[in-house]
């Protein structure tokens, strides 16, 4: 199972440690000088009291997740942009946060180095994880689906952590209606073949993930 925690939103345990990454990445991309603007407007946004699990800690794990396989993907430094970004927009009540977010972020890095073809790349990256479904035929955006979701399977404890804060996240609807929706996203993932993507995540994960999921929907018909 992925060793991975939930930590309460204004936890600031990664707080340093994501300040010196994001300032390193925008080293690369040429965004020293806003480097530093950038980041506190990504704390307002990951920080906000509503954000229960879609925070700083999901970012940080997940920046900590792909830091395993940085020798296997095809552009690095887009794969962090898009862990970044993919969540900036988060409202419960919206369809269109994973377009806003990738909008969001093209405006933030708009004076960066990237061409377009890499801001193209990072935008439907972001995209991507609306459906969770690839929109590009690559290694990046399988395991970037992969990590966003490798919360499916963490441990039992740590699971239900993430059922209880993906429900305060959802707390402006009824328990019938979240019920009803939760119940629609569960059946998704265990209906398809495979939740994840890359021939390792399949290998190491699939099962606890499913386990989880299969749990999380007995715990709806009691």
């Amino acid at each position: 199972m992925l060793d991975i925690q939930i930590l309460h939103p204004d936890d600031t345990a990664p707080l340093s440690d994501l300040q010196l990454q994001w300032q390193s990445l925008c080293s690369e991309i040429n965004l020293t000088n806003q480097a530093e603007t950038l980041f506190a407007d990504l704390q307002k946004h990951y920080t906000k009291s509503s954000r229960m699990y879609h925070n700083f800690s999901h970012i940080h794990t997940m920046l900590r997740i792909c830091e395993m396989y940085k020798a296997e993907a095809e552009n690095y430094k887009i794969l962090q942009l898009v862990v970044w970004y993919h969540d900036i927009i988060y409202r419960a009540t919206r369809k269109d946060n994973e377009v806003k977010s990738a909008e969001y972020a093209l405006a933030a890095l708009a004076e960066s180095s990237l061409s377009s073809l890499e801001l193209d790349q990072l935008k439907q990256l972001i995209i991507s994880t609306k459906s969770h479904d690839t929109l590009l035929d690559n290694f990046d955006n399988r395991l970037l689906l992969d990590i966003d979701l490798g919360i499916l399977a963490a441990s039992r404890e740590t699971y239900t952590s993430y059922t209880q804060a993906i429900r305060k996240e959802y707390k402006i609807f009824p328990v019938s209606l979240y019920k009803k929706g939760r119940k629609k996203v569960l059946k998704h993932f265990l209906e398809k073949k495979w939740i994840y993507f890359t021939p390792e995540f399949q290998e190491k994960h699939e099962v606890n993930a499913r386990e989880n999921l299969a749990w999380e929907m007995e715990g709806f018909a009691k």
